[in-house]
C-alpha cells in the first residue's frame, strides 16, 4: 500500500525530459507565429495607407470639379507657406488642424482627421526623422502627414485634368522618400511637392538620380541596414515600396525606379 501511494504522488510530477520537450514545443510555436503575426500587422498598415489616398482622390476629385477641372500648385496646395521650413512634416504645432491660417486650397477638401499619415511612415518618421536634411533638433519628431503632390499637374505643367494623357499611370499624391540617397534623390519631404525631374522633355523612363523620389518603406525588412546607403548599393536589393493615388482615382505600389514615369502626364 506505502509503495502504490508512491507511485501516485511521483506521477502527479513532471520530469525535467519532459518540462524541456513542452518548453521547445512553445518556442517551436512563437517561432512560426511571431513573423505571421508581423506580417498580418503590415498588411493592416498598408491598408490603412491606401485608404488614406483613396481618400486624397475623391477630395481631388471634389477640388477639380468645383475648379474648372483645373488643379492647384503642389507648392502650397496643403500648406501655403513652410512655416516650419524642413519640419513642416513633423511639426505638431504648426499642422493645419491648430493653424488654419497656413492652409491652402486641398485643406477644406482633406481636413478629415486620420488620413495624413501613414500609420508605417508614422513609425518609419519617428526612428528616422532625425537624419532628413535641415532638421531643426528644436521641433520634435512627431509626424503628422507623409503624402506629397505630384508637381506635374500643377501651372506651367499639366494644369487642366484633361491635359492628363496618361491617367491610369500619373499620381496625384504619393509617399515621398524622408532621407537623401546619393545616386536616387537631392531632396526629401518638406513640402508636400514631389518633384521627380525638371526636364520634362527627358524619356518617359528617365532613370535616377531625381529631385525627388518615392519612398519605400512598405514590406522592406532590411530598411534599419538601407538608410545611409547609396541608391548604387541599395538599388538590386529588396528595398520595399510606398504607394500612391493616381489621377484616375485608383492606388497602386510604386518603387522607386518609377518616380518620374508615374509622374509625367
Amino acid at each position: 500500500m506505502f509503495i502504490e501511494r508512491e507511485r501516485m504522488s511521483f506521477k502527479k510530477g513532471f520530469t525535467l525530459i519532459e518540462l524541456l520537450v513542452v518548453i521547445s514545443i512553445i518556442a517551436l510555436l512563437l517561432a512560426i507565429l511571431l513573423p505571421s503575426l508581423g506580417l498580418a500587422k503590415e498588411k493592416a498598415k498598408n491598408v490603412l495607407c491606401k485608404n488614406n489616398l483613396r481618400q486624397y482622390g475623391l477630395c481631388a476629385e471634389m477640388y477639380l470639379n468645383e475648379n474648372d477641372e483645373t488643379y492647384p500648385s503642389a507648392w502650397d496646395s496643403l500648406f501655403k507657406t513652410r512655416s516650419s521650413g524642413w519640419c513642416q512634416w513633423h511639426d505638431e504645432e504648426n499642422f493645419l488642424d491648430k493653424r488654419p491660417d497656413l492652409a491652402g486650397p486641398l485643406w477644406p477638401y482633406l481636413a478629415t482627421q486620420g488620413i495624413h499619415l501613414c500609420p508605417t511612415f508614422k513609425r518609419i518618421g519617428k526612428e528616422y526623422g532625425q537624419n532628413h536634411p535641415g532638421h531643426n533638433p528644436n521641433i520634435p519628431i512627431n509626424p503628422q502627414y507623409s503624402y506629397s503632390m505630384n508637381i506635374l499637374l500643377g501651372p506651367g505643367y499639366a494644369e487642366k485634368r484633361t491635359r492628363v494623357r496618361r491617367p491610369m499611370n500619373t499620381f496625384f499624391f504619393a509617399e515621398e522618400n524622408m532621407w537623401t540617397i546619393p545616386g536616387l534623390n537631392s531632396y526629401v519631404l518638406n513640402d508636400n511637392a514631389l518633384c521627380t525631374i525638371w526636364n520634362t522633355s527627358s524619356p518617359l523612363d528617365s532613370p535616377p538620380p531625381y529631385t525627388d523620389s518615392f519612398g519605400f518603406f512598405h514590406n522592406s525588412p532590411k530598411l534599419g541596414k538601407l538608410v545611409g546607403k547609396s541608391w548604387s548599393e541599395i538599388k538590386d536589393m529588396k528595398i520595399g515600396n510606398t504607394y500612391a493615388v493616381f489621377t484616375d482615382g485608383h492606388v497602386d505600389a510604386v518603387t522607386p525606379e518609377e518616380s518620374y514615369r508615374r509622374s509625367r502626364p
